[in-house]
């Protein structure tokens, strides 16, 4: 018994914590109050847990956080959600300027309803947005790669003409080589005699022949392993560029960007019936978690906690105005007697 009544007081307290309702006034109200109270932290609990959540999940996702960072965030989440909430549980009047209020709550409302829809949607459709990141990420690389690789393709289109070349060079070498695969050179051998008057005479002349390897071949080799030089640099400048479209698609898809998935998410929801059916449900389901603390405030009606604290503020503001006359009484003599000297 005794562990069961500190576990009831320890949530009791828990909830006036959260609430914002102070713990004293509270244990000697009503079990209508102590409901009440434990209602709204419920409540404020589910919406906490939601957005934590989010939060935890966002850091994680797009701002690439670690797990320390990403758990501070989900705090501030659930800080910034029991703010909000705590404005509307201790307004303890319903006039216009309440109402009022409750417009901006319903507002915020609507607005956290549609961001904590679209983040829970993303991770919904997780596949089907990656599957259309994909499509987009290749359009974009179409779009970069041209600017990127301007200069090595005007390199490779070089290198190609000039293997062109050389390799019509080569068939006409080769075309030659095989109609003369040999040469025939013809070397002359004059014979000198000296006359009497000491001058050189030409005698007899002998015409030599021999046959050579055609001179072609040599050059047909060398141009080949030039040709071969300029396959490799092409090969070497295909492969850079090779390598900077995959640098440029892993680079792309390692950023995941939150409005890059935002507008894949709606290009899918409005091209999809059952996609967009899903996202309004979800809506209708975070809007409907924003405005319960607020539709169950105004639909409560007035507990004994709220009396007292209105009572208390009744007497408070009694005890001033009889503390102000009082004080102005004990001065009104004095300043008679001075008007009348």
């Amino acid at each position: 018994m005794k562990m069961s009544k500190y576990i009831n007081d320890f949530i009791l307290w828990l909830s006036c914590f959260i609430t914002g309702r102070n713990y004293l006034i509270l244990q000697n109200c009503s079990e209508a109050s102590v409901k009440s109270v434990k209602k709204y932290f419920a409540a404020i609990l589910i919406i906490s847990i939601i957005w934590g959540f989010i939060g935890y999940t966002f850091a994680q996702r797009y701002l690439r956080e670690d797990l320390y960072t990403s758990v501070a965030v989900a705090l501030i989440m659930i800080i910034i959600v029991i703010s909000i909430e705590r404005q509307i549980i201790l307004s303890t009047q319903k006039k216009f300027w309440s109402s009022i209020s409750g417009l901006f709550r319903g507002l915020i409302g609507v607005v956290m309803a549609v961001i904590g829809s679209v983040i829970i949607d993303q991770m919904l459709f997780k596949e089907d947005v990656e599957k259309k990141k994909i499509s987009n990420i290749q359009e974009e690389v179409n779009k970069i790669l041209p600017q990127k690789t301007q200069e090595l393709v005007a390199q490779i289109n070089s290198l190609d003409s000039t293997i062109m070349i050389k390799e019509a060079e080569v068939r006409l070498l080769s075309e030659d080589i095989e109609k003369n695969p040999t040469r025939i050179i013809y070397e002359v051998d004059q014979q000198y005699v000296i006359d009497t008057a000491g001058k050189r005479v030409a005698t007899e002349r002998r015409v030599k022949s021999r046959h050579i390897e055609n001179p072609n071949i040599a050059r047909l080799n060398d141009l080949e392993k030039q040709i071969q030089i300029l396959r490799d640099k092409k090969l070497e400048s295909e492969n850079r560029l090779f390598a900077i479209r995959e640098n440029l698609e892993a680079e792309l898809k390692s950023k995941t960007g939150f409005l890059d998935e935002l507008i894949v998410l709606f290009s899918i929801l409005l091209s999809n019936a059952v996609a967009l059916f899903i996202w309004f449900f979800l809506f209708l389901f975070f809007f409907a978690i924003e405005l319960f603390v607020l539709v169950n405030k105004y639909a409560d009606q007035q507990d004994d906690y709220d009396v007292i604290v209105s009572r208390q503020r009744e007497v408070f503001i009694k005890r001033m105005e009889l503390l102000t006359n009082q004080t102005s009484e004990k001065y009104l003599p004095a300043k008679e007697g001075l008007s009348q000297t």
